[in-house]
């Protein structure tokens, strides 16, 4: 336990974060694929994975985030800590906002080109595509914010 006090309380929670998306990846992608595999991605078995995906992540977040919150002493915020966060927070937010206009536009063109749209943009494939867009900008947010800290330590 002693390595844990080279790094502050922020680092702790961005790490956690960070450990939290690897996590609910390692869980979701291989569930997914025999999905894809057997034609069955538009099916009540996407809605489960899902909500599996999100108790465990509620889990781990009350769990891990209340320990590290509990037994390490939280820091002041300084502007370097709020120029990291704006920084990191924009990244993420673009490939959020660009993630979601795409998604837009192929729920809006899939019909245009005479495709089922029920077939393909079904509401649990939509569910899970937001899902996968939430899950890669929240890992870029917190590398972002690592690379930060650690540059400039």
């Amino acid at each position: 336990m002693n390595y844990l006090n080279n790094y502050s309380n922020r680092e702790l929670n961005i790490w956690a974060e960070l450990i939290l998306n690897v996590v609910v990846s390692f869980y979701f992608i291989p569930k997914i694929f025999p999905l894809i595999i057997n034609g069955q991605l538009y099916g009540e078995a996407l809605i489960d994975i899902i909500a599996t995906s999100i108790i465990i992540s509620i889990i781990y977040s009350v769990s891990v985030f209340g320990s590290i919150n509990i037994f390490i002493k939280k820091e002041d915020k300084d502007e370097r800590d709020y120029t990291f966060e704006l920084k990191s927070y924009r990244m993420s937010n673009i490939i959020s906002q660009v993630s979601i206009y795409l998604l837009i536009g192929l729920i809006i063109f899939y019909p245009i080109n005479r495709v089922r749209l029920t077939e393909l943009m079904s509401p649990p494939m939509i569910a899970m595509l937001l899902f996968i867009i939430a899950l890669f900008s929240s890992t870029v947010k917190s590398v972002n914010q690592l690379y930060y800290y650690r540059k400039n330590t």
